[in-house]
């Protein structure tokens, strides 16, 4: 009888190789499709409309009814048309303020009397007068005197700006306009020492925005200094 000689070998069958090699190709191609599908995936973007942010003005200008006054030859009793004594003969000085910006804003007026040598005005009773109201029946500087904050009568200086004398407890909207009149007086007990003397009375209008400025407790007609006027 012949005897059967069977050899041994270590790996794994070669049909079981040949599922398993098969297997990881599986695999590998599962895992590429997997990442073809990752990159591929639907998608969409979407711009929104340009947002456009515009700042707005704060602007005045004078109106084409203001009234430059020059008057040469004052004398003792003069007085202008809107002054409530004197000759009132003369010319009332008118300024017409127009509000222009595109944002509400607060308005004020900054006065100065100045003068030369001899100054008409003297800050007394004998010496030049000046009468600041507006078109409304606003008293912004009556004869000598403005008003502070708290409504005290304060001193006119020769020489000496007073500031941010608020206009309307309302803000200013684009267009609105605001009269100026300045009438004046040279009064009979004007003394000798004043021949040949003069003044001059300048206003520069003030804006700014009301917007987050709230102006608490000031008043129109007053200084008002509890908001930022620069």
């Amino acid at each position: 009888m012949t005897r059967k000689t069977h050899h041994r070998t270590d790996g794994p069958p070669a049909g079981l190789l040949g599922r398993g090699i098969a297997g990881l190709l599986a695999i590998l191609a599962t895992a590429a499709l997997m990442m073809g599908v990752t990159t591929a995936l639907y998608s969409a973007t979407r711009t929104s409309d340009t947002n456009t942010f515009t700042a707005g003005t704060v602007e005045v200008a004078l109106g084409s009814s203001s009234v430059t006054c020059n008057v040469p030859q004052i004398m003792p009793g003069d007085s202008s048309a809107g002054h409530p004594s004197g000759s009132r003969d003369m010319s009332t000085c008118v300024y017409d303020v127009r509000y222009t910006g595109t944002a509400p804003a607060w308005l004020a007026v900054d006065v100065l009397v100045d003068g030369g040598s001899p100054a008409l005005y003297t800050g007394g009773a004998d010496g030049f007068q000046v009468l600041l109201r507006t078109s409304g029946g606003l008293n912004l500087v009556d004869g000598t005197t403005w008003k502070a904050g708290n409504g005290t009568p304060t001193a006119l200086v020769n020489g000496t700006t007073v500031t941010r004398l608020l206009l309307s407890g309302t803000p200013a909207t684009s267009g609105d306009t605001v009269t100026f009149n300045l009438d004046y007086l040279l009064p009979m007990s004007a003394p000798n020492a004043l021949q040949g003397g003069a003044s001059s009375v300048t206003l520069t209008f003030r804006a700014v925005q009301s917007d987050n400025q709230p102006i608490g407790s000031c008043v129109a007609g007053r200084q008002c200094t509890g908001i930022s006027w620069s």
